[in-house]
């Protein structure tokens, strides 16, 4: 489990979670729910996990990481 202050594992996240790299140094991460009906975003920077609103990504200004690795050296940068 994620504990505050530690960065992130691949094993604390569920199922289906994608990783994304907002304008080069935010990461994101793309959460299935519970029941699977819907998806919810959070902010990684500075290795606290925040609500990020989706309306805020445009095909342009976001990106998949391209490994976990990739992403998780992001909030480890921000930290």
């Amino acid at each position: 489990m994620y504990k505050r202050g530690e960065l992130p594992k691949r094993s604390d996240f569920p199922t289906g979670t994608e990783f994304y790299i907002f304008e080069w140094d935010l990461p994101l991460s793309k959460e299935p729910s519970i029941d699977g009906k819907s998806v919810s975003y959070f902010n990684w920077y500075g290795g606290t996990k925040r609500p990020y609103p989706a309306e805020r990504l445009k095909i342009d200004n976001n990106w998949r990481a391209e490994s976990y690795d990739e992403w998780v050296s992001i909030i480890e940068q921000s930290i």
